[in-house]
């Protein structure tokens, strides 16, 4: 039964880190004047490093069904998207245009929108860069 329940959380905690920061991003009125901060971030990123050690040392039990390889692929790119929100505008252009398909285009708009530590937020890049990849592949 527990090697059940645990079966799929190394592809769920990465999910809901993520949409933790989605929902920070949206921010759609419910936390008022809500900074998106340095610390903030690192607490993030570590909460990941933290819960991925801990979930793999309690499904390491025979009949588990932790998949190493879907845990490392999860918590991997959810430390990728936290990590967006350290990068100053120009890092974050850099990153977008070697990654382009790494996240969907709702996420890299959200996050090119966000103030963070080492930006201020400007969407208007995001659809300069898709237009000007856009224009280079035709």
């Amino acid at each position: 039964m527990a090697a059940y329940a645990l079966s799929s959380l190394e592809q769920y905690i990465p999910l809901l880190l993520m949409e933790s920061v989605r929902q920070i991003g949206k921010n759609d009125n419910r936390l008022t004047k809500s900074v998106i901060s340095l610390k903030g971030v690192e607490s993030l990123d570590r909460s990941g490093s933290v819960l991925y050690r801990d979930l793999k040392n309690a499904t390491s039990f025979d009949g588990s069904f932790w998949d190493e390889n879907a845990a490392t692929d999860s918590f991997e790119r959810a430390a990728s998207y936290i990590a967006l929100l350290e990068m100053d505008m120009v890092e974050l252009e850099d990153y977008f245009l070697r990654n382009r398909n790494e996240f969907s285009d709702s996420d890299y708009s959200l996050i090119f929108s966000l103030n963070c530590p080492n930006r201020s937020g400007d969407v208007r890049k995001f659809y300069d860069l898709k237009a000007k990849v856009s224009s280079e592949a035709k």
